[in-house]
């Protein structure tokens, strides 16, 4: 899943409006980030199946980035780290990170076929594989990235390059979420690594640079 991680992120920025949105992003596509780096290890790895060119997907091995357990883990940590931009509600802050970084698991067992393990590479997996219906996919995703950004909309404080450009984040994003569907030639391992880093630090990014003065409203 693509858009539908940051879609999540942003409609959480009502549950913390003072953590910017921008880290709420991150949070939600930490398991990817991780997966990068653990790709770069050699402990990770995408396989392209035989039918790549009509089913558009990759599969994986991921235990230690995408595990049920160990996003937990990763959640509770990430969540414990950057908690402190809530100065006023540490502990919320600390419970909707944690749980952004849990939701990654939540959404990609949407999508994924049955391959995110519960606990390490031989537990059991899940996946209700939506990929196979990737039209109806991408669509559920599409609908989530204007709920959540409807939901960021309502947000106190928000400034009209905030808003606006945040739709247009959104509507980019969801593009290239969609380019998904037409994709015949399968990326190499050289080429996916970087991605898995340099992605989700510039889908973050960018809306920080946004949200920055909205949240700096809200902390003054």
């Amino acid at each position: 899943m693509g858009i539908g991680h940051a879609a999540v992120a942003l409609g959480a920025s009502r549950a913390a409006p003072r953590v910017n949105a921008g880290i709420l992003i991150f949070a939600a596509f930490l398991a990817d980030f991780l997966l990068g780096v653990f790709g770069a290890l050699g402990v990770e790895r995408a396989h392209v199946p035989p039918d790549f060119s009509t089913r558009h997907y990759l599969t994986f091995t991921f235990p230690y980035s995408h595990g049920l357990v160990v996003l937990i883990g990763w959640g509770l940590l990430f969540g414990a780290i950057f908690c402190w931009v809530d100065r006023q509600d540490r502990v919320r802050a600390l419970w909707v990170l944690a749980a952004l970084v849990f939701s990654h698991f939540i959404l990609d067992g949407l999508v994924h076929v049955p391959e995110l393990p519960v606990l390490g590479q031989n537990s059991p997996k899940v996946g209700l594989a939506l990929w196979n219906h990737m039209p109806l996919e991408l669509t559920l995703e599409t609908v989530m990235a204007v709920a959540g950004l409807l939901m960021y909309w309502k947000l106190d404080g928000g400034t009209r390059l905030s808003r606006w450009g945040m739709a247009v984040f959104m509507v980019l994003l969801t593009a290239l979420t969609w380019t998904q569907l037409f994709s015949t030639t399968a990326p190499t391992q050289s080429q996916l690594v970087p991605t898995w880093i340099i992605a989700p630090i510039v889908f973050s990014g960018i809306p920080y640079w946004l949200d920055r003065r909205r949240v700096a409203a809200r902390t003054a």
